[in-house]
């Protein structure tokens, strides 16, 4: 007989051990991959909503006939507010938003709060400068700052935006 060294089970073994590291590894990457997946979809939620919002405070201040009036207390919503300031809007909480903003009306599914809005007068540039009587008035475009925060499927995703808007009266 010939005598057996073991060789093709100790190559075996090894061989299996480094299939065994190859899907270990395999599978950390495919978890990582979906969690990445999962977080991007859900910031596109929240980018989405706030988008719907902002379209929703661009729209209704575009529909006005006539100036609106700046307030310094919003109710009911929604109005526009006389500018904040120095606001950090990114350091607001929801229960701010909340109470000083208007909420979109149409339901929208998947998020975890309803978007929300809000409108700020900043100033109103005249055409031509009137000089000497102040009781001319005088035609212009008043400018406005939308500012729209949404939410994806979990709090910690959050997106703020704003955009700037001209529009005469």
């Amino acid at each position: 007989m010939i005598k057996q060294c073991g060789a093709t089970l100790a190559v075996t073994l090894i061989m299996l051990f480094l299939i065994t590291l190859l899907g270990v590894s395999t599978m950390q990457v495919t978890s990582m991959q979906e969690k990445m997946a999962s977080t991007l979809q859900d910031k596109e939620l929240s980018f989405n909503a706030a988008e719907t919002a902002l379209a929703a405070g661009e729209s209704w201040l575009m529909s006005l006939s006539i100036l609106p009036p700046a307030v310094s207390t919003c109710n009911p919503f929604p109005c526009v507010q006389a500018p904040y300031q120095n606001l950090v809007v990114t350091a607001q909480t929801n229960t701010w938003w909340e109470t000083n903003s208007a909420v979109y009306n149409t339901s929208l599914t998947n998020i975890t709060t309803q978007p929300r809005y809000y409108i700020e007068a900043l100033q109103f540039v005249p055409d031509s400068p009137v000089i000497g009587d102040s009781s001319v008035k005088s035609k212009g475009v008043t400018y406005y700052q939308v500012t729209a925060r949404g939410t994806g499927s979990t709090t910690s995703s959050v997106t703020i935006l704003q955009t700037s808007l001209g529009r005469r009266f």
